[in-house]
């Protein structure tokens, strides 16, 4: 298969996996189903043609853990409340772990990423210029094509609300600021460790670079701020582990392990300041209502959660008007880790945190060596994992796909020889 059309296929995979609710909102629920369909066949072909490396990466050691993951999802289908939902999350899973797996496999490492980068920045050119479009047009705000809404319709369903104008949050084509807010993010990341190993020109970083900060300010998402602040200090880690003896990274590595528990914890009263500055209240938004009532659910069902679902199902019992927050219905705990717990119960978390903690060590030690951009990783990492705390995201579309494809990617450290094999090699020498 020749090069451009991989290339195109990655361009278009991506853009579609990190823009669902936009794709859905020009297209439809049939039409974006239709496009899924077509990428995962071109997934599945690339797999084919390529099967040994497919065979390869997914049969691997360091694919274990993602795919236990998996399996528990599959197997909450036996326990599930709701089990052909179940069924069908499981192969929506499946199938966006198979587009990831053939992404991987479609170019090599520094040219995925910098698709990858392409991808972002284009995103977001063509979200100001939708932006723009939708402010200046008469309606000045518009809906998603092809879905008739009654009269009085909450803010939250509109495709954008044309604010750009008047100082207010964008949505994008994304559809929703706090995603394009973490796109922006995750351009700035890829480009400047791209333009770092001397991959991108210099001349395209500063206005890349600008372009991200202004849609950063434009979206104004404290989730995707506190991301970013994670991002900064695993990359001053990295900086400090390459330089520090033993005793300093050992000391290094408690103060960062320290510094996420800060970000985890951390109360909505320690956090208000912050909060209030980007226009959010002291409850994150709402939060901390909706996760008291998935935690009445978790108490339910403690040990193996209600089923695999994904993002809820809104016409589906116990997510069925669960939350509802000035006229609109949420279908997600805003928070990853307590989304698996509410579905997967023990099982998903233990896997759930086999997957990251294999991931983020991989990513480390990765992170400590010369090769080209081998601190995109752990960073790309450290974005996906804070922006979990306070959305979904990781257990969909562009998250999740890129979740995976790190997971099944990610080498495995190299092996120090044994004791008694460097006293063999000691002694073969010494009697030369």
């Amino acid at each position: 298969m020749r090069r451009w059309v991989r290339d195109g296929y990655v361009l278009v995979a991506l853009f579609s996996l990190w823009n669902g609710d936009g794709m859905r909102d020009l297209l439809s629920w049939w039409g974006f189903s239709a496009v899924s369909l077509i990428l995962l066949a071109g997934g599945i072909v690339l797999i084919v043609r390529d099967r040994a490396r497919a065979k390869a990466l997914v049969l691997s050691w360091r694919g274990i853990p993602i795919l236990a993951f998996m399996a528990v999802c599959v197997a909450s289908v036996t326990w599930s409340a709701y089990p052909v939902p179940t069924l069908l999350g499981c192969v929506i899973q499946l199938a966006t772990a198979t587009v990831a797996v053939a992404l991987c496999l479609a170019r090599p490492p520094v040219r995925l990423a910098a698709l990858f980068a392409i991808m972002l920045q284009a995103d977001l050119v063509v979200s100001l210029i939708f932006e723009v479009a939708v402010a200046l047009s008469p309606a000045h705000e518009i809906l998603p094509l092809w879905t008739n809404y009654s009269a009085n319709v909450p803010g939250a369903y509109y495709w954008s609300s044309g604010l750009i104008f008047q100082g207010g949050r964008i949505q994008g084509f994304t559809a929703n600021a706090n995603l394009l807010c973490f796109q922006a993010l995750l351009a700035a990341v890829v480009t400047a460790t791209l333009a770092r190993g001397r991959f991108v020109s210099r001349r395209l970083l500063v206005p890349a670079l600008l372009l991200d900060a202004v849609v950063l300010l434009l979206t104004r998402s404290a989730t995707v701020v506190i991301a970013g602040g994670v991002v900064v200090v695993a990359a001053l880690v990295i900086a400090g582990l390459r330089r520090f003896e033993r005793r300093g990274r050992i000391a290094l590595l408690g103060g960062s392990v320290l510094f996420i528990g800060f970000v985890a914890l951390s109360s909505s009263s320690l956090s208000e300041p912050f909060l209030r500055l980007l226009g959010k209240g002291d409850d994150f938004t709402g939060r901390l209502e909706i996760w008291r009532l998935v935690g009445t659910l978790v108490k339910e069902r403690p040990i193996l959660g209600w089923g695999w679902i994904s993002y809820w199902a809104p016409w589906i019992p116990p997510y069925n008007n669960l939350v509802i927050r000035d006229g609109v219905q949420y279908l997600q705990a805003h928070n990853a880790y307590l989304d698996i717990q509410l579905q997967l119960g023990i099982p998903g978390l233990l896997a759930l945190v086999a997957v990251t903690g294999s991931a983020v060590y991989r990513a480390l030690r990765l992170a400590l060596t010369d090769k080209p951009i081998a601190v995109l990783p752990l960073l790309l990492l450290a974005a996906l994992l804070t922006q979990a705390m306070a959305e979904s995201r990781l257990l969909i579309e562009g998250n999740w796909a890129l979740l995976v494809a790190l997971s099944f990617a990610l080498p495995l450290p190299a092996r120090p020889p044994a004791p008694e094999e460097s006293i063999e090699v000691r002694d073969r020498v010494a009697t030369g």
